[in-house]
């Protein structure tokens, strides 16, 4: 569609609207410049001397207003209600006797239908450029990203939509050498994380599932390191060691006794250490 309009009779200063089918044109005080609108925003303003560059062509769906004043040229494509435009904005005609960019597109204005498992979106139909659409999960899902998003000129949503996850948490996992005990994985839930024997935990230890994720991660067993013997019950194992080897048993004990006087242990050491290992001995017996 073209339109040519007489603005001789307008003061530079002065605005001019016209009106069409809820589209609209207008030429503020900027001298040298007409910005074109629909009722979604999308304009292009172009600049250009007559008879200087390339005629502009015709662009689908869209709307051209132009005007030749004082040897230039005014004008403006603007898109039809239900389409948006793809390209530069603002066009003018360059020494070069080119336009500085490609002629603009008007484009069928609405993204791909929403979609959101086991949720439920405002949208019934077609979403225009530039329109709004909430979301929310059932029952039993929370939510995971915005719960609004709107029709991009891309035609993609911004921000992304979202997901629902299920507020259930599933099993969580074992470390190396342990396990936990629990078997409620729901929302709210907690289970106790333990180690083998001979392990010590490292981590949070109880851990509750909220909102379809658990609240820690998971835990480590690490091996207990045993402390160093002491010397005295070194000593006494080598001399044992000796004792036991030996087919003599007089000359086993006198080598025994002598091995615990070349280290340096009293007698009464001797006797502390042994009736220590006689109390181990027996509480095993009986354990």
């Amino acid at each position: 569609m073209w339109m040519d309009m007489d603005m001789e009779e307008h003061k530079e200063s002065e605005s001019l609207i016209q009106q069409e089918d809820s589209q609209s044109w207008g030429r503020g005080s900027n001298e040298g410049f007409l910005t074109a609108q629909d009722v979604l925003g999308e304009s292009v303003s172009i600049f250009l001397p007559a008879e200087s560059c390339p005629e502009l062509p015709p662009v689908d769906n869209s709307v051209f207003v132009a005007k030749e004043m004082k040897g230039q040229i005014w004008g403006a494509y603007f898109c039809l209600k239900g389409y948006h435009l793809v390209g530069e904005r603002n066009l003018f005609c360059n020494a070069s006797k080119e336009w500085n960019a490609s002629i603009p597109k008007c484009r069928l204005g609405h993204c791909p239908d929403p979609v959101l498992v086991n949720g439920e979106v405002s949208a019934l139909g077609p979403v225009n450029v530039s329109d709004k659409i909430t979301l929310k999960c059932n029952e039993q899902y929370i939510l995971k990203g915005s719960n609004w998003s709107q029709c991009g000129e891309d035609h993609t949503w911004v921000p992304p939509l979202p997901v629902c996850r299920s507020k259930h948490c599933g099993p969580p996992g074992y470390p190396a050498d342990g396990y936990f005990e629990g078997s409620d994985f729901s929302s709210g839930s907690t289970i106790t994380y333990k180690c083998e024997k001979g392990y010590r935990l490292v981590g949070t230890r109880d851990q509750q599932c909220i909102d379809g994720e658990w609240n820690s991660e998971l835990p480590a067993c690490e091996l207990i390191q045993e402390p160093p013997k002491p010397a005295l019950q070194i000593e006494y194992e080598k001399a044992l060691l000796a004792f036991k080897e030996s087919k003599e048993l007089c000359k086993a004990t006198e080598n025994f006794m002598q091995r615990l006087k070349e280290s340096g242990l009293t007698m009464e050491e001797v006797k502390i250490f042994l009736e220590v290992k006689k109390a181990e001995l027996e509480a095993k017996m009986f354990s």
